[in-house]
């Protein structure tokens, strides 16, 4: 069972960079993904979404973890575009 299937579209980023394919499978049934990230995992998500054309940004959110040892984490809801 992915990680994806229990949270139930939220996509855990993490540093093996699996949640990039998750995320293209999910983005081809999906209208919006969500995607969480901690850490320096935050920069690599959003470099990487700043490199695709084709997904757009629809919500990001910032907070501290309730463990303030993790840092900051990140909330982001992406979309495809349509190429129309």
């Amino acid at each position: 069972m992915k990680v994806s299937e229990k949270r139930k579209g939220a996509i855990f980023c993490s540093h093996t960079g699996k949640w990039k394919d998750e995320l293209e499978e999910h983005l081809q049934t999906d209208k919006r993904v969500t995607l969480t990230a901690i850490g320096r995992n935050r920069y690599e998500l959003l470099a990487y979404l700043q490199k695709q054309k084709d997904i757009e940004i629809v919500k990001l959110e910032t907070k501290y973890m309730k463990n303030r040892d993790k840092g900051i984490g990140l909330k982001v809801a992406v979309r495809k575009l349509n190429n129309e």
